[in-house]
């Protein structure tokens, strides 16, 4: 199985795609992702521009939970805005979307909201905190093609890998 966790409005074909009930775009489940998790033997879990939408905490247990649904050896893909590097190329005058927009979310639809102004370092963290394996800063422009990110250019955006490793 391969989930495309709170997929907003990127639906990924090939790809299980998760978000909120009140969330307005396509998804193939409804589910709310702070409650338990239903699904077992997951090879790829991709997380784009999810964590920093819910509470430390929240993100905390999700990814607690994530790790038992997922295959030995199965992988994690986070993508989310760096704030760190954000509020540097905003200082350049090269940040091409408002910092606010980063760090409190765009209110679009509902849950578009941040909780947190995360940074590769943040998320870095909670993996390891969380018992993830093999964690990696990946690097948005090396994300291998087969990850529905959305958009590869923004270079606000980091991109870390972690493993399931019994």
């Amino acid at each position: 199985m391969r989930l495309n966790l709170g997929c907003g409005d990127r639906y990924a074909p090939g790809w299980h795609n998760v978000d909120r009930a009140d969330c307005p775009h396509a998804k193939d489940e409804a589910h709310d992702l702070r409650d338990y998790l239903p699904w077992t033997d997951v090879q790829y879990a991709y997380a784009g521009h999810l964590l920093e939408h819910l509470r430390v905490g929240n993100a905390i247990v999700l990814l607690e939970r994530l790790l038992q649904c997922m295959a030995p050896g199965g992988e994690l893909m986070v993508v989310g805005p760096d704030c760190v590097v954000a509020e540097g190329m905003a200082f350049a005058g090269t940040l091409d979307v408002t910092l606010d927009s980063l760090k409190y979310g765009a209110s679009r639809w509902p849950g578009d909201e941040h909780r947190w102004a995360c940074s590769q370092l943040d998320i870095r963290i909670l993996l390891e905190r969380t018992g993830w394996s093999d964690v990696t800063n990946v690097g948005i422009n090396s994300v291998p093609m087969m990850w529905p990110v959305a958009d590869r250019r923004p270079q606000w955006q980091c991109a870390i890998s972690a493993r399931r490793v019994l």
